[in-house]
């Protein structure tokens, strides 16, 4: 009978092999296991938590946890426990517990756009309910902190939040109030994640040369997208040049002697200079504010964010790394309430241990990894860093979330000649990431209170694996950034928000469609926030999600990670079809949770280009210009069609063009010149004349292009969209 069973179960479709998770909980001297597997008969996740192979509540294990921790440190996280292992006062976060009656302010930000008004006053209407909420509260505390013999160096304005110097029994009773909610070690530095260049790097290419070339920026620009209309800070542990002619006006929160380092930050993201120019220099303006320390960076944001920004860049670190401290959990707390998102360097410690740095450890921000290009445009050869950050943080979510080329940056410079090398690191990776993110927002405004879909939408859209496993990998995260495939898809609309409630769960599942096309490959990406108020100090993220993509009632794709904020699969849909992306509820112990799902096909990354030129009447001559600026000399094969889209023809295992094979296409394919090899430049010509048919006129005609590499297992290296002329 046992071998009849355990045959039968051979049969049982049980779906991709199962993942795990495994977290060393050292206070209670235990590890808990996290295993999800896919039933395809009941196409569900079943979740499986383990203790030395006895089923728990792993979310009950895991606050009890924390609940050993803080009644052994008494709330003091333990990094300040450890540092009071030193004589003298500290300086000291109290985060406090979440006042009573605050309103949800990502709410008040959602409704308010709901009923017309601009990101910026939306978020204005947030800023102004967090005042009147946390003022009272931060206040108290701080009176009880001068009455218990500290001294209190800064009281957020916005979050529930206090800052003392303090020693360590005085923090240590303050701690124990019951409006604390844990007591935090506050830096009060800030060091850059980027060096002057070596000699042997100055040689390499100039920025927009190459490196920006490798995030396909300059292919948004030549769209007419460049990031006008979006506002960005430059947080910085000194303030941007305002002299640089090459910048836009720069709008200065601090005083003090511009730094190189913050200057070229700003370069990256909006220099205005050719062929140095960054990713959005569309920018009206550009936000600096300098300083070090936590509470300056503080001090910063609640400023960027009263003039309006809704992105900003830290390319700097505090000194701490390797897991969550406070400055993390100030930024994810900032992130998921008031719609802004920080762009944060992952750190420069590959050459020691790996940890990214604070404050890129928190769940809700976007850390840069740090790539090289191989001084060309082509994604040929590009590798890692070495000196890039990519070890995960303590609490196991996956770090860094995408990478972009900042090796040997050439930018803008504090003096004349206002241009110059300015060095490497994930300090000048970070900010290639946040100017992509002003293009998508200038695509869609909405995007500008709505960081969650851009987060989702550069995921999705990174299409260049820099190393690893195409859709997530160690050091590279989703891979480098494609600016080209992620504003394609933005343009398109090929991202769902929402605001999910336990009561959005059918079944325990969330469900939306998704139409893709067959053989064009995919990547498509879930993300949602942490909700970092007084519950966040159990650790425990507030939702957790698994994804399945599936065709009918076949399975197509799935990601279950136990730790992240968000779900990512990459794949080649089987089929042209209507897809089910299917969210399952592992967990959801908050109200509300803002959702972002956006999917990025390989036709959104296309970048060739057909410019069509001539005389489109019976007897006359139609001229073509093909264009591939990213790899010159390679061959090339364009082609005809009458048959638009839907319709697709399909080049190579994963892409496809957006027309269809006929017999104009077959005559196409013996044309002169509609193949062979680009010239140095990129481009080739050639010529149809057409014949002196009446009938002809009225007909459109499509045309469409592919760069070919026969080193490649897919040979179709780069697509273009469809140029379409109709015959007069």
């Amino acid at each position: 009978m046992l071998e009849l069973a355990s045959t039968f179960l051979l049969f049982v479709p049980q779906g991709p092999s199962p993942t795990q998770h495994h977290r060393v909980l050292p206070e209670l001297g235990i590890t808990l296991v996290d295993e999800r597997r896919l039933d395809l008969q009941t196409r569900r996740i079943e979740r499986r938590t383990t203790v030395d192979g006895r089923r728990v509540d792993g979310d009950a294990v895991i606050r009890a946890a924390i609940a050993a921790r803080d009644a052994r440190l008494g709330k003091l996280h333990p990094t300040l426990h450890e540092a009071f292992a030193q004589p003298g006062p500290q300086q000291v976060a109290f985060w406090l517990v979440t006042p009573p009656g605050q309103p949800d302010l990502r709410a008040t930000i959602d409704d308010a756009r709901a009923a017309g008004r601009t990101a910026e006053d939306a978020r204005r209407l947030a800023l102004q309910a967090a005042q009147d909420a946390v003022a009272a509260g931060n206040a108290a505390f701080a009176a009880a902190a001068t009455a218990g013999g500290a001294t209190v160096v800064h009281i957020d304005p916005l979050v529930p939040v206090v800052t003392v110097l303090a020693t360590d029994a005085v923090a240590r009773a303050l701690a124990m109030r019951a409006d604390v909610d844990l007591a935090y070690l506050s830096s009060t530095v800030s060091m850059t994640e980027g060096g002057e260049a070596a000699p042997a790097l100055e040689v390499l290419a100039a920025w927009n040369e190459w490196a920006g070339k490798t995030a396909r920026t300059d292919a948004v620009h030549r769209r007419g997208i460049n990031g006008a209309g979006v506002k960005v800070l430059v947080n910085d542990t000194a303030a941007v040049a305002t002299t640089n002619p090459w910048l836009p006006p720069v709008v200065a929160g601090t005083t003090g002697n511009a730094a190189a380092h913050a200057t070229a930050v700003a370069g990256i993201i909006a220099s205005r200079q050719t062929p140095h120019t960054g990713a959005a220099p569309g920018l009206t303006q550009l936000y600096s504010y300098g300083g070090a320390g936590d509470t300056v960076a503080q001090t910063a944001w609640a400023w960027g964010m009263a003039q309006g920004i809704s992105f900003g860049n830290c390319s700097w670190w505090n000194g701490q790394k390797g897991q969550i401290r406070f400055l993390d959990r100030y930024f994810d707390y900032i992130i998921r309430n008031f719609a802004v998102m920080l762009f944060k360097s992952s750190g420069n410690q590959g050459g020691s241990d790996g940890g990214v740095t604070t404050p890129g450890c928190g769940y809700n921000m976007i850390a840069s990894g740090n790539a090289t290009d191989q001084n060309n445009a082509d994604w040929t050869g590009d590798a890692m860093s070495s000196s890039s950050s990519w070890v995960n943080p303590l609490e196991g979510h996956d770090k860094p979330e995408v990478t972009a080329c900042g090796t040997s940056i050439t930018t803008t410079t504090t003096s004349s000649p206002w241009i110059g090398a300015q060095g490497s690191g994930t300090s000048y990776a970070s900010p290639v990431t946040c100017g992509i993110a002003a293009l998508l927002a200038q695509t869609r405004p909405a995007l500008q209170a709505q960081p969650e879909a851009v987060r989702a939408l550069l995921m999705a859209g990174a299409f260049h694996n820099v190393e690893g496993n195409a859709a997530l990998s160690d050091r590279d995260g989703s891979g480098h950034v494609d600016a080209a495939a992620s504003q394609s898809a933005t343009a398109r609309d090929q991202f769902h928000t929402a605001t999910l409630t336990p009561a959005s769960f059918t079944g325990g599942v969330y469900e939306l469609q998704v139409p893709l096309i067959g053989n064009d490959e995919t990547r498509l990406c879930a993300v949602w926030f942490s909700t970092a108020d007084s519950s966040y100090a159990t650790d425990v993220l507030q939702m957790d999600l698994d994804l399945t993509v599936w065709l009918g009632t076949t399975l197509v794709a799935s990601s279950t990670s136990a730790v992240n904020p968000f779900e990512l699969v990459q794949f080649v849909p089987p089929a042209t079809g209507t897809y089910t992306v299917r969210l399952q509820n592992m967990r959801f112990v908050g109200s509300s949770e803002p959702l972002a799902v956006a999917w990025v096909t390989r036709r959104d990354a296309a970048t060739n280009e057909v410019v069509v030129s001539g005389n489109p009447v019976p007897g006359g001559t139609v001229g073509f210009e093909f264009i591939d600026p990213y790899h010159p000399g390679a061959s090339y094969l364009s082609v005809l069609s009458v048959t638009p889209s839907p319709a697709v023809a399909a080049v190579g295992p994963k892409k496809v063009l957006d027309l269809g094979y006929d017999v104009v296409t077959e005559f196409s394919l013996t044309l002169p010149g509609f193949s062979g090899n680009l010239g140095s430049n990129g481009r080739a010509t050639a010529s149809l004349p057409l014949p002196n048919l009446p009938w002809l006129s009225g007909l459109p005609v499509h045309t469409a292009m592919v760069t070919l590499d026969p080193s490649l297992p897919e040979l179709a290296e780069e697509t273009s969209p469809t140029t379409t002329f109709v015959i007069q």
